[in-house]
């Protein structure tokens, strides 16, 4: 029975039938010397009648006969009647029978003083019971005040089995995921401050410039040329806010743990092929190069949208670091165990004091000759592939090129 996974239950009721074993030994001795009394007592009378008889002139032959001998109904009803006539009746007072008093208030003190003790043990039994419960209910009840009161380390001790047991493990377990809880409240509140100081501090340049800007087209209002230059240079103020804001509220999204992925089967040449699709306008321009290479069977279990950003942030990093001419390679392949992308350019690579620095966010190189960068996109990638239980890694040599892996495991779409 669950019942008696408790040790304190099991406890207890042995200790009830250890007192039930001697309540029951000790009836069985009680009733045999009250058998024994009560002979000692009937043949005591039976003595004394016996000596009277003798005493008073009645044979010996008869008085053996009177105890000896068979009784018929006739000898019954016959000293039944005498006797009565005496007033010796079956509800006669017992205080008038002394033997019949003495055995019953002899008795009556033993059952008694027997019941207390017997009372006293089972009451000692229950006492020791239920205060080793209330041990435990206090020492549960001090932990959980105490993590309340904020040492969120405290448990409940818990040595033994039992149902009791099992609810202080429960206790112990609802205090670590509140404590989870807690510190992913902390760490989602702290990312909200260091996104809010972020985007303030990343905001202070552009809106700088957007109110020199503003102030220069309205003291040159009719200079058309003046007013068409820094009309310009507002789009692209506004436009590199835009791409700050958008990118640093999607970095926050992922570490917050709000973003909800919507993933499907997809396939990896498709995919890439579109995003090449989509710088092949600036490539031509800048007189660069995108070729790609793998498998057209390849298929990820992936959200479309968030790896077309990822790799799409890569792609742009390559072609921002590579002179016209350069050239960008995008490659994949899979294996029993993984599939991975690289991203491959010929261009400038990254200096060797930056290399393990690259995924942080507005990480800017000494080395760079990178203006335009607002250092997000490495680190916008880095989340994203993260999400997807994806690695992602870079290599470099410097004025030879750089090259980023992604390693995707092959799991199951579950």
């Amino acid at each position: 029975m669950n019942l008696f996974i408790n040790k304190d239950i099991r406890l207890f009721f042995g200790e009830v039938s250890v007192l039930l074993i001697i309540l029951l030994l000790s009836d069985l001795i009680f009733s045999q010397i009250i058998v024994q009394d009560f002979k000692d007592r009937m043949f005591t009378h039976d003595y004394e009648v016996a000596g009277y008889l003798l005493e008073h002139g009645t044979s010996s032959s008869d008085v053996a006969a009177a105890f000896k001998g068979e009784k018929t109904g006739q000898d019954f009803a016959a000293g039944k009647s005498l006797l009565q006539t005496l007033g010796y009746r079956k509800d006669i007072d017992n205080r008038l029978v002394p033997d019949a008093n003495r055995f019953l208030a002899k008795y009556r003190l033993i059952f008694m003083l027997s019941g207390a003790i017997f009372g006293v043990l089972l009451l000692t039994a229950f006492f020791a019971y239920f205060k080793r419960q209330q041990n435990a209910i206090e020492k549960a009840n001090t932990a959980i005040n105490l993590f309340m009161g904020g040492e969120t380390t405290a448990r409940i001790d818990r040595d033994e089995e039992g149902s009791l047991s099992r609810l202080f493990a429960s206790v112990d377990a609802m205090a670590t995921s509140l404590q989870a809880h807690v510190e992913a409240e902390k760490h989602t509140k702290e990312s909200l401050k260091n996104t809010i100081a972020d985007i303030s501090h990343q905001l202070k340049t552009p809106l700088t410039a957007l109110k020199m800007y503003n102030e220069i087209i309205q003291e040159e209002s009719g200079n058309e040329e003046t007013v068409a230059k820094f009309a310009d240079k507002t789009e692209s103020a506004l436009e590199r806010m835009e791409i700050l804001i958008q990118n640093l509220l999607k970095i926050a999204k992922f570490d917050a743990g709000t973003i909800s992925l919507k993933k499907k089967d997809q396939n990896v040449q498709a995919l890439i092929g579109k995003i090449v699709d989509g710088f092949e306008t600036r490539a031509g321009r800048e007189q660069k190069s995108i070729t790609i290479n793998g498998s057209g069977d390849t298929v990820l279990y992936w959200d479309p949208d968030w790896i077309t950003e990822a790799l799409g942030n890569l792609v742009k990093n390559a072609l921002d670091h590579i002179e016209a001419g350069g050239r960008v390679e995008i490659a994949w392949h899979e294996t029993p165990v993984i599939t991975r992308i690289t991203v491959k350019d010929d261009g400038s690579g990254i200096h060797p004091e930056d290399i393990h620095h690259i995924f942080k966010r507005f990480y800017r190189s000494r080395f760079s000759q990178d203006t335009q960068g607002i250092g997000l996109g490495l680190a916008l990638a880095q989340s994203i592939v993260e999400a997807h239980d994806g690695t992602i890694t870079a290599e470099s040599t410097l004025g030879q090129g750089s090259l980023f892996t992604v390693d995707f495991l092959k799991l199951t779409n579950l």
